[in-house]
């Protein structure tokens, strides 16, 4: 705006210093030109003098909008050099990411060839566990063992899966050690397969109890054979068998753990 003023003060002393000129031509040729002549000199004149002007006018917008253009452009070039370094900051943080998620992934694939070889060994050492412990529950364990076996061995079973349900199976395991409990079974003695009550203390001991309370006994883990126990053993196995069934108030028992007794 202050060009353009200052535009137009310039062209209005340039407009009064040539009609002063004019002014002095004038009156050197008004003597010897026509009337008419000089009217039309005049106008001419006058029509010159307005295009000039107006093209100074059209000039002085122009050269403004030139200037406004030519700053936008400077601000314009301004805020790309800005994003050029924000896009080169976000290039090198992306870039950063990506190095990240190649590590992971090669570390999660060095695991995972690591992992599947585990699973199979500790289901390897959990059956031979199995196989060693004391045979309570065979049935539902050999069953566990043998769905753990399947899933291991599934193909479009992902790993995540497949050691879930490891872990489950170890869990239970782990479960019985802490736990006592009475189940019904047959089991060889040396009279022959006999139907008998189980007693387990978590994995301490496995006694067993026949129904009319004459064979009494317990499993050998080293000799992995059931062998008898005096016949006086049987009222304090008796009664651990109601706690286990909490028929019975929990009270401290006299059990031949960690012995057998001919």
């Amino acid at each position: 705006m202050g060009t353009r003023n200052w535009n137009l003060e310039t062209m209005s002393k340039l407009f009064i210093i040539h009609y002063s000129l004019f002014i002095v031509f004038l009156s050197h040729v008004c003597a010897e030109t026509p009337p008419d002549a000089l009217q039309k000199k005049i106008e001419d004149a006058i029509r010159t003098e307005q295009n000039s002007q107006k093209q100074a006018d059209a000039w002085a917008d122009e050269r403004a909008r030139l200037l406004n253009e030519i700053r936008d452009q400077k601000t314009l070039g301004r805020w790309l050099k800005h994003q050029k370094t924000k896009y080169q900051t976000y290039i090198i943080k992306q870039e950063e990411m990506l190095r990240e998620l190649e590590r992971r992934k090669a570390e999660t694939q060095r695991m995972k060839m690591s992992l599947e070889p585990f699973l199979d060994d500790t289901f390897v050492r959990l059956k031979d566990f199995v196989e060693q412990d004391l045979p309570f529950l065979p049935e539902e364990r050999q069953k566990r063992l043998g769905f753990l076996k399947d899933a291991l061995d599934d193909y479009h079973l992902g790993l995540p899966e497949k050691t879930k349900r490891l872990l489950e199976a170890l869990q239970v395991e782990a479960g019985y050690g802490e736990t006592i409990e009475k189940t019904e079974a047959t089991i060889d003695l040396e009279n022959g397969s006999t139907q008998v009550s189980l007693l387990r203390l978590g994995r301490v001991a496995l006694f067993y109890l026949s129904p009319d309370g004459q064979h009494v006994g317990c499993f050998n883990p080293q000799k992995r054979t059931w062998e008898p126990l005096p016949s006086g053993h049987a009222q304090e196995i008796s009664r651990a068998l109601e706690i286990a069934e909490k028929r019975r108030t929990p009270v401290l028992l006299d059990l031949p753990i960690g012995r057998a007794e001919p």
